[in-house]
């Protein structure tokens, strides 16, 4: 008996590699949905007795579609598939109804001893029908590797502060210089502390600068459990501090998602301004274009918010395109 299943997330990448995923022979029609309105749409239109679910989308998060299930008493098996891996989002949807949790990316040994665990893995003998996979943009393709990097990052702040980290989608845009400098400059004028460091390894190059805004920095101290004087030096040792756990671990997770070693520059640090002297070392030419990565992150339960950004001049996307067409025809 074929059995209808749907596949829910904002990332056409990842509805790819889920459907890539799913056991060979599997007797299944497959339905796609880019958000949670459209899941639950085809949830009531009977197309998902399965239902593979992302967490961060736009327009009813995976969170949401899980209390919709519940309140509309929806007929589905939700399985849960993100790359927000903090445990307290996993103790979540298990609460609301989740069956179970699995990071991304996903692994197709993992997705098919899930769905055995379940009974409701029916092998034929005969492959199944090819399903029509969809195109997937260069952005998409960065959009979701981003994904995965900041649910692992966010992960191992949340282990080392005991609270949960609420995170955004990632916003890829591809800037000419001066909408960047303008960015930048916005960033000065309201007066934010930055924290940037440059990376680079077999042609993937870049900069991430993590950014805060108005920070409360006795909050921030409880949080990384410091216990020194809360000075100006104090308060450039927290800023460092949070800035090497979340932009190491991203850089960590996304080099292994590429396949690259990372080597590092030496962090740089300004407190409320950003010097000409400190922006000189970008040296961008006019004519290029940057590829900017912009994530938030909303840390506990006070919400200390910070911006990670992650700029890629051209001769890098070059590079990461040649990844991303090699990883999508695979």
């Amino acid at each position: 008996m074929t059995i209808p299943v749907i596949i829910c997330d904002d990332s056409s990448f990842a509805r790819k590699q889920v459907a890539r995923a799913l056991p060979k022979g599997w007797d299944v029609a497959i339905s796609f949905a880019a958000n949670g309105r459209e899941g639950i749409e085809a949830i009531r239109a009977g197309k998902g007795d399965i239902l593979f679910l992302d967490l961060q989308m736009p327009d009813m998060d995976g969170f949401e579609v899980l209390e919709a299930i519940r309140a509309e008493d929806l007929q589905t098996l939700p399985i849960v598939i993100s790359g927000d891996i903090q445990a307290d989002s996993q103790k979540r949807v298990k609460e609301l109804g989740a069956v179970t949790f699995i990071k991304k990316p996903v692994d197709a040994t993992e997705l098919s001893a899930t769905l055995d665990d379940y009974g409701v893995l029916s092998i034929l003998e005969t492959p199944m029908e090819k399903v029509k996979e969809e195109n997937v943009s260069f952005e998409d393709w960065v959009q979701e590797i981003s994904n995965i990097s900041m649910g692992r990052a966010a992960d191992l702040l949340a282990q080392f502060i005991d609270e949960s980290i609420e995170l955004s989608i990632p916003r890829v845009a591809l800037l000419e210089p001066v909408e960047l400098d303008m960015m930048l400059a916005s960033s000065v004028n309201r007066g934010v502390s930055h924290v940037s460091q440059g990376f680079i390894g077999s042609g993937v190059f870049g900069e991430t600068l993590i950014t805060f805004h108005d920070i409360n920095f006795d909050e921030l101290a409880k949080l990384m459990n410091y216990s020194e004087q809360i000075d100006s030096s104090g308060e450039m040792e927290l800023l460092m501090g949070l800035s090497n756990v979340l932009s190491g671990s991203f850089l960590k997770e996304l080099a292994e998602l590429l396949t690259v070693t990372f080597s590092f520059g030496h962090p740089r640090i300004s407190t409320h301004s950003m010097g000409s002297e400190e922006a000189e070392h970008r040296k961008i030419d006019p004519s290029e274009k940057i590829l900017s990565i912009h994530i938030n992150y909303a840390i506990g339960k006070n919400r200390v918010e910070c911006d990670q950004l992650l700029l890629f001049p051209q001769d890098a996307i070059s590079a990461l395109r040649q990844r991303a067409n090699y990883i999508l025809d695979h």
